[in-house]
């Protein structure tokens, strides 16, 4: 494989890599600074639940290789990467990814106490385009105090993308930990900052090692590739979207300006019973609207005519 192919931090494979093993001191480092740079959570110790890496399997739910934790608390954590999709869509996918890991946990006739939250991160290599915000929290919030205790679910969406506004706005040399963090995942290997944290120094020596290693970095590429794939598809899908609704738009300003002519040209006929009406065909919106002024207003035949220059 070409050399200076380079595989993205955020990809699922290399990403999982980076976190999972239990037996590491790196990488559970790494997996402690992700969970309390984005949650209220402190974690005295980890375990992650799902530490194996599922080879050949890109073609696959992308999720089987998502990162499932457990605090020394008891608390579950879900991390995972998303690279493409439309947010709504996403948010209800993972609600039922949360809800379901809440339900497991116990049956019927079990004590509910038990019952220990969950947490999902998304690092969603993306731009937050409606509130353009680093992190979007979705959780159970009480309306009145607005406040989440005893809330089972906690939901975390990182922009990754909202990093370039957030640089631009403050600088690089002022970034908190979560944006430094968030400016490392996004620019991967090529980084300008990685050497300069300790996340930063980790995650090279990481990533180093992943592309030492034949099978994993095929696997890897693997998934980029399915994913461009994917982006190719959601982008001609898009087009398509935007296609039908600027045609629908199109249709509906059209029936609205029939209607107004059709309107108009019954009003005129109202008070000019033997004037011609060829000349209040085929006009402009904005001239059926003057029209229909002007004809309230009882203005004269050639006022009125004014209005298409005749």
């Amino acid at each position: 494989m070409d050399e200076e192919i380079t595989i993205p931090f955020y990809n699922d494979l290399l990403f999982k890599y980076f976190i999972s093993d239990n037996d590491d001191k790196e990488s559970m480092y790494l997996l402690k600074t992700i969970i309390e740079s984005v949650t209220p959570l402190r974690c005295q110790a980890l375990y992650v639940m799902n530490s194996e890496l599922i080879p050949s399997r890109y073609k696959e739910k992308k999720a089987i290789l998502d990162v499932r934790v457990q605090t020394d608390e008891g608390e579950f954590v879900n991390i995972e990467v998303q690279s493409t999709g439309m947010f709504e869509s996403l948010h209800k996918r993972f609600q039922y990814y949360v809800f379901k890991n809440i339900a497991t946990q116990v049956h019927s006739g079990d004590d509910y106490r038990k019952i220990k939250p969950v947490y999902m991160i998304i690092l969603f290599n993306d731009e937050d385009r409606r509130h353009h915000e680093l992190v979007r929290i979705r959780g159970d919030c009480d309306e009145k105090y607005h406040d989440s205790d005893g809330s089972l679910y906690h939901i975390y969406y990182v922009f990754l993308k909202e990093i370039d506004r957030i640089i631009k706005e403050k600088g690089k040399e002022n970034l908190n930990d979560l944006e430094e963090l968030s400016y490392l995942i996004e620019k991967g290997s090529l980084c300008d900052r990685i050497n300069m944290t300790e996340v930063g120094r980790i995650m090279k020596r990481k990533y180093d090692r992943f592309m030492e290693d034949m099978n994993l970095r095929e696997e890897a590429w693997a998934y980029e590739k399915a994913r461009w794939d994917e982006l190719a598809r959601y982008d001609d899908m898009k087009k398509e979207l935007d296609a039908q609704l600027a045609e629908a738009k199109m249709k509906a300003a059209e029936a609205e300006t029939k209607a107004k002519a059709e309107f108009v040209l019954k009003l005129f006929k109202s008070k000019y019973l033997n004037e011609d009406t060829q000349w209040l065909e085929n006009l402009t919106e904005q001239q059926y609207d003057q029209i229909f002024k002007k004809l309230i207003e009882d203005a004269s035949l050639e006022e009125i005519k004014k209005i298409i220059g005749d």
